[in-house]
């Protein structure tokens, strides 16, 4: 048996998820997975300036000049081996970036991040 309260609450949520599905193409996938697994060491602009960058060994790289730092050409292999935690870097110490795995859902999440860091670059 179903309380009124409950009944509201579904209401409510099936609601919200119907409504959200109309604005799906306004969500960046790449950022959101961005600012939730990276912001907080290299800044929500990705420039380094995260709320823990202060607290680290060696202050987070600005990721906006990835590709200015590459002749130009956004290095997508060397930036997914670096998120994935295939290739150390000796700035994250003992993994204070998250080795991600080989998941695939964590490999999407990873290749979303990869195309938000590519958009974001400045020439």
């Amino acid at each position: 048996m179903t309380t009124p309260v409950v009944k509201w609450v579904m209401i409510a949520i099936i609601t919200v998820g119907f409504s959200a599905l109309g604005r799906t193409e306004e969500i960046d996938a790449g950022k959101t997975a961005y600012l939730s697994s990276c912001a907080a060491c290299h800044g929500e602009d990705a420039k380094g300036n995260g709320v823990l960058s202060p607290v680290l060994k060696t202050p987070p790289a600005d990721l906006t000049t990835l590709a200015r730092r590459n002749d130009g050409v956004f290095p997508i292999a060397a930036v997914n081996e670096i998120i994935d935690g295939r290739t150390l870097i000796a700035a994250h110490g003992t993994r204070e970036m998250p080795i991600w795995g080989f998941d695939v859902m964590i490999r999407n999440r990873i290749a979303e991040i990869i195309d938000y860091l590519n958009r974001i670059q400045r020439k």
